[in-house]
């Protein structure tokens, strides 16, 4: 393997792409899992503003999902919306013996049995519309509609639990995490943010996604901190109310919801001290404005995959000049950034963390190297990057770019182009299978959808000829899709 490791200047990063000692194929000693009394006290400390039902209480949903006796180790899947329920549910399956998989109860019919066939769960948690189409023995367990599937299960270890992928890895996949792995990122993500038992998050991202779980809940059950809970859709009124409301000191956005804070033109109350943006990169402008619009706040810009557990490196923007808003900022403690040359051109940036994944379950999309392991404990994040003055920025990705018609186009920079139209808040590029045009995909919010025929045509203006895609489709962007 051609690996060229960072030895950049002022920064202490790890020469060596070994996993960490304490980690040496997906678990760590570093964290334990936690017991009943601790998650329950978590519990006891979450503000539930979702309105969505609690539920039986966690002693009850474990002793009821005990009474099933399913086979240790076998997948729970639950498709809940946010709410204490569904951490209730999480922890009950993980101090069970069993691997919870949390699943968007927004996914769609056709993706729902994708996954269901390829985590082969022994029993399946959400709504009688959701699980409709499952064959098997449909029950009632603690109160929530379940289905125990009529085909065969998966088993893993106790102790483990799946984590979907974004759609840059492969639609319908997951991760097997060892969860005290996951604690351990969650303890290296506090420690970074400061994050202490006298904070309170805000959890405003659905707990699916492994920024939220991992991030924000996790981060809460390590250190103390209390959790208020919310959930979509996003305003920025009632995003505000909340942080008055329940006294917030930390808080974690996506850049599309920043955007919406931005816009507004409103401040924080004084008693955020934290805010962290992840998910995406957030541009530089609003970065800007961000720390303009909060005198004295922290911000920090959060990079990660959630093949690695998921947090990888921080940038505490409040203490950098502003070149260096762009960058994905430091490691955390104990985690390897390198960098291997690319047939592109550029070198992508390969991460060694103590909390990389065990095992993906279901392929990566075609000729997808993100989150591939390229040695053990090493993740190939599929990102290009550049070292400047100790302090990384990432460029694009391996699947960026290509060459058509003799030219070589950026994708990437299509795509950040097309996102600049009003009404875009996404937009995917896939190339023809000969290799020699691509299409691409804008996603716009429905509630205000813009002509797709101004949309076509204002993209083609702002690129070059060599640049135009074969095809714009224009489609509804998922609701999930309006909160990254």
């Amino acid at each position: 393997m051609n690996v060229s490791t960072l030895e950049p200047p002022r920064v202490a990063w790890p020469p060596s792409l070994l996993p960490h000692p304490g980690h040496p194929a997906g678990g760590t000693d570093r964290a334990v899992l936690p017991d009943l009394a601790r998650v329950e006290a978590l519990l006891a400390r979450t503000s539930d503003v979702t309105g969505a039902p609690a539920g039986p209480e966690l002693a009850d949903v474990m002793r009821e999902l005990d009474a099933l006796s399913l086979p240790t180790g076998s997948v729970v899947m639950i498709s809940l919306p946010n709410g204490v329920r569904v951490l209730r549910w999480l922890f009950a399956a993980l101090l069970t013996g069993h691997v919870p998989a949390l699943v968007p109860p927004s996914t769609a019919a056709a993706r729902w049995d994708e996954v269901t066939a390829r985590f082969r769960p022994a029993l399946v948690v959400g709504s009688p519309a959701r699980l409709g189409g499952i064959t098997g023995t449909p029950l009632e367990v603690a109160g929530t509609w379940a289905v125990r599937p009529a085909a065969a299960v998966r088993l893993h270890g106790p102790g483990q639990l799946i984590l979907l992928t974004s759609g840059t890895s492969g639609a319908a996949t997951g991760c097997l995490h060892d969860a005290s792995a996951l604690l351990h990122n969650a303890d290296l993500h506090a420690e970074a943010l400061g994050v202490t038992g006298d904070d309170t998050l805000l959890v405003s991202l659905p707990v699916h996604y492994s920024f939220a779980l991992v991030a924000q809940v996790f981060a809460a059950l390590r250190t103390g901190a209390a959790l208020a809970l919310s959930r979509p859709p996003f305003s920025v009124p009632g995003y505000l109310e909340q942080l008055a409301a329940h006294r917030v000191t930390v808080s974690s956005l996506t850049p599309t919801l920043v955007k919406d804070l931005v816009a507004a033109g409103v401040g924080t109350p004084d008693t955020l001290r934290v805010l962290s943006v992840g998910g995406q990169a957030l541009e530089p402008a609003l970065t800007a404005a961000l720390l303009a619009g909060r005198p004295g706040g922290e911000l920090y810009l959060t990079y990660g995959l959630t093949e690695a557990g998921p947090r990888v490196a921080t940038l505490a923007a409040h203490r950098e000049p502003a070149h260096r808003y762009a960058s994905i900022g430091r490691p955390l403690s104990g985690v390897g950034l390198s960098l291997r040359p690319d047939p592109s051109g550029g070198r992508e940036l390969l991460v060694s963390s103590p909390t990389v994944y065990r095992e993906r379950i279901g392929a990566a999309a075609p000729g997808c190297r993100r989150g591939a392991l390229v040695a053990p404990g090493v993740l190939a994040t599929g990102d290009l990057a550049e070292a400047e003055d100790g302090y990384l920025f990432v460029r694009g990705r391996t699947t960026d770019f290509a060459v058509l018609r003799g030219e070589k186009v950026s994708l990437a920079s299509v795509r950040r182009t097309a996102k600049s139209l009003e009404g875009v808040v996404h937009a995917a590029t896939r190339i023809d299978p000969d290799g020699d045009a691509y299409r691409i995909s804008l996603f716009v919010d429905g509630a205000a959808p813009p002509d797709a025929a101004g949309l076509r045509r204002r993209l083609n203006t702002l690129l070059s000829p060599h640049e135009r895609p074969a095809e714009v489709e224009v489609l509804p962007a998922p609701a999930d899709m309006l909160l990254k």
